[in-house]
């Protein structure tokens, strides 16, 4: 699905009035289509106190229209002015086309009245600012947006919560906090992106006059992966294919008390169809792996008594392999392997885990890879690829990792609620599927797996993160319906696997 960020959304804007529909137009039905959501799940609204905090712009205009239909409908309604008289030619038109039977409060002139208004309201809808917000609240404003978030009632917004960034899911302190989010033409980052995304509740896509055509031939840098980006992107394999064909990948990972990650990459990677899967690991965890992953072959390393051997046998494995997967609990090995493998690879390279704590030690490594290159690292090791707090990170998923990608060249999966993916030409995809049972140490290895058997087989970078991200996540989504959230599994995740891939005809 595509989102729309804020100067296509103006483009888009701009292109509808040039075909003949007006802004006036689009106004009236995104003022209509708020006040029947809030009619459809607040019957009947005859009699029903309703509050409309509403801003100085087109936003506030939408919420202008939206108090006459409801008040048409027979609800009691008040608007508040949180910043005034309107200033646009649209809204001011709307604003005087509101019926006696609105009350109008200015917060700045009467806000004892305003402030009970709040507290008596069984419907909220925000409609301050839209898609162009910036920056951050201040005044009196802010304090009404605080208030009315805390309100025990039906609370609505106009296209995005106030507060909320269009195109990154930054939010300002004080953001208004809505049940249900009615979003104009078509979603927007913030609509799919924590933190945003929390702030948005339920988000209903409405429609309001922009003609099909001009959405069909939009170009977005952004899109919500849906089950049809796997069907579109993954390998139909010849009927005469042989395991040379579906790629050849190399794992180098494991380490000695972390072989688990080791196996967990392994097995996904099998799982998601690789023909030859090769690990590259330490001798002290050979007879470990070899038990565990009897559909692997092994190059045996030695790297305490025989590091230049060992780096010639990595080299070797790499020269015969499709693609490859670094990091998955290599623990210390780091090091000693991931010099030779950042310096010799010339197929596409999955850094994880410890093979981003290594680059995040080494500031330029990464930039230094010429392999095509994908990052899989959690917001602890962003922060730390970065030099960021978590925190900072997690305020900015977009642009956390559209700034790696394009510092990096590499693509990037920023990986929690609502994984954000980025590749260095611009594009970014919001993944919609997952759930808090795959906040489980393992879960990681699992995907890192995953896209490297993807990548083995020919997907390109962006597009083998991207459906490994969605189809990891609807894994997990299986399997926190079969056994709860709270008890499964990494393990779990590579059982569900097969139907995961079944149910894209995969």
């Amino acid at each position: 699905m595509k989102l729309f960020c804020k100067e296509e959304m103006q483009r888009l804007e701009g292109m509808a009035e040039r075909s003949g529909v007006s802004l006036q137009t689009l106004m009236k039905h995104a003022g209509t289509a708020l006040a029947e959501e809030a009619i459809s799940r607040l019957r009947p609204i005859a009699g029903k106190r309703a509050v409309l905090l509403c801003g100085k712009g087109n936003n506030g205009g939408d919420g202008f229209v939206c108090a006459r239909r409801l008040a048409e409908h027979g609800a009691l309604c008040t608007v508040l002015l949180l910043q005034g008289q309107p200033k646009t030619p649209l809204a001011m038109d709307a604003f005087r086309a509101m019926p006696e039977s609105v009350k109008i409060l200015s917060v700045q002139e009467r806000r004892g009245e305003s402030e009970q208004a709040l507290e008596q309201a069984e419907l909220i809808l925000d409609c301050v600012f839209g898609f162009s917000f910036r920056g951050e609240f201040s005044g009196e404003g802010l304090e009404f947006l605080e208030f009315a978030s805390r309100r025990d009632c039906l609370r609505i917004s106009a296209d995005l919560p106030s507060g909320a960034v269009c195109d990154t899911g930054r939010v300002s302190p004080g953001a208004f906090r809505a049940d249900v989010t009615v979003t104009f033409t078509g979603k927007k980052p913030a609509n799919c992106s924590y933190p945003a995304k929390e702030y948005c509740g339920e988000t209903v896509v409405r429609q309001v006059g922009v003609p099909p055509v001009l959405l069909e031939g939009a170009e977005t840098r952004f899109f919500e992966t849906d089950s049809a980006f796997p069907r579109a992107v993954l390998p139909k394999p010849d009927p005469q294919s042989n395991k040379g064909d579906l790629g050849k990948l190399l794992l180098v990972c494991g380490s000695f008390g972390m072989a688990g990650a080791c196996i967990m990459a392994a097995k996904a990677a099998l799982r998601c169809g690789v023909g030859l899967l090769r690990i590259a690991a330490d001798q002290s965890i050979y007879p470990i792996l070899a038990q565990a992953v009897p559909e692997a072959v092994f190059t045996v390393l030695d790297w305490e008594t025989r590091r230049r051997e060992s780096e010639e046998k990595l080299r070797n494995a790499l020269n015969s392999s499709t693609a490859c997967l670094i990091g998955c609990g290599l623990g210390e090995l780091s090091e000693l392997a991931c010099p030779p493998v950042f310096s010799h690879c010339t197929v596409p390279l999955v850094a994880d885990a410890d093979a981003l704590n290594f680059a995040a030690r080494r500031p330029g490594a990464l930039e230094e890879i010429e392999a095509p290159l994908i990052l899989t690292p959690h917001p602890g090791e962003m922060a730390r690829l970065c030099g960021d707090a978590i925190s900072e990170i997690q305020a900015d998923r977009l642009g956390a990792a559209r700034e790696k990608a394009r510092e990096t060249g590499a693509v990037v999966a920023l990986k929690g609620a609502a994984t954000v993916i980025a590749a260095p030409d611009g594009r970014c995809a919001v993944n919609p599927t997952g759930n808090p049972g795959m906040a489980k140490g393992g879960s990681g290895d699992v995907l890192a797996g995953m896209i490297a058997s993807f990548a083995a087989q020919g997907l390109p970078a962006f597009e083998a993160t991207t459906a490994g991200v969605y189809l990891h996540g609807l894994a997990g989504d299986l399997c926190a319906k079969r056994l709860g959230w709270r008890s499964m599994l990494p393990t779990d995740l590579i059982a569900a696997l097969p139907e995961a891939l079944g149910s894209v005809s995969c």
